[in-house]
């Protein structure tokens, strides 16, 4: 099984991580994405849109209210019950499935266009590599790729390092038992390097790869915002 169940009972059976709007750099990157589909035109209704990881359902939402045919799937079951009430509260159409990254509950190359929004950091690098192995075989041909990943300049990653935050290494850039901050009670956390994604997505041609990054550089409260990330678009091949 490729999920870890601290997603179930640290955050979501707690009511934690519970985002009600679209991530707005997802959601620019996606539409400036569909000029690689290949096709002519795009008919939304046809255009089957899965996200990997999709949580309370913030971004599932939005795709089925732009028309798309919008699909789901997360390893934890009450994520899946508060994106369904959400959806449902909307009148909107969303299948929604408790599954997990290894097994996708899809047949070969029926999906559209797949969306990873920092979901697929939480294992160890053979793992990662082989949730994606499955996305491959989910996947049409010609179909987009869209993943966030947080980079090896990640500034949680860096204080660990410099010894500054406490967490258990399983192996290069791969922690657990992160102390406090994003990924405390996450579970394991992989922080990719650039040449990793090469070799992650080596069945896509990747169109590009962009660094996003947030720093609090002023705050009157404790509530800052550091992080540094990846965000790849391909198609495959």
């Amino acid at each position: 099984m490729s999920f870890d169940n601290n997603w179930e009972s640290n955050i979501y059976a707690k009511n934690l991580h519970i985002n009600k709007y679209p991530y707005g750099e997802l959601i620019s990157i996606f539409f400036n994405s569909l000029k690689f589909l290949n096709t002519n035109s795009i008919n939304r209704q046809n255009t089957k849109v899965l996200e990997l990881g999709c949580g309370a359902g913030n971004n599932l939402w939005f795709f089925a209210e732009q028309g798309f045919d919008t699909y789901g799937i997360d390893g934890s079951k009450s994520a899946c019950i508060i994106a369904r009430e959400v959806c449902n509260s909307k009148n909107l159409k969303v299948t929604i499935q408790q599954a997990y990254f290894d097994k996708l509950p899809f047949e070969n190359e029926s999906i559209d266009i797949i969306v990873d929004r920092e979901s697929t950091y939480c294992g160890k690098l053979e793992d990662i590599k082989k949730w994606w192995t499955e996305v491959n075989r989910v996947l049409k041909k010609g179909g987009i790729v869209i993943s966030f990943k947080f980079s090896d300049d990640n500034p949680d990653l860096l204080e660990i390092k410099n010894g500054a935050l406490k967490a258990k290494i399983i192996e290069a850039n791969t922690y657990e038992s992160i102390e406090n901050g994003t990924f405390c009670n996450t579970g394991i956390a992989h922080f990719s390097t650039y040449y990793e994604l090469f070799d992650i997505f080596s069945f896509c041609d990747i169109k590009f790869i962009n660094k996003n990054s947030s720093t609090t550089i002023y705050s009157t409260c404790n509530n800052q915002y550091n992080y540094s990330e990846w965000i790849i678009v391909g198609v495959k091949k």
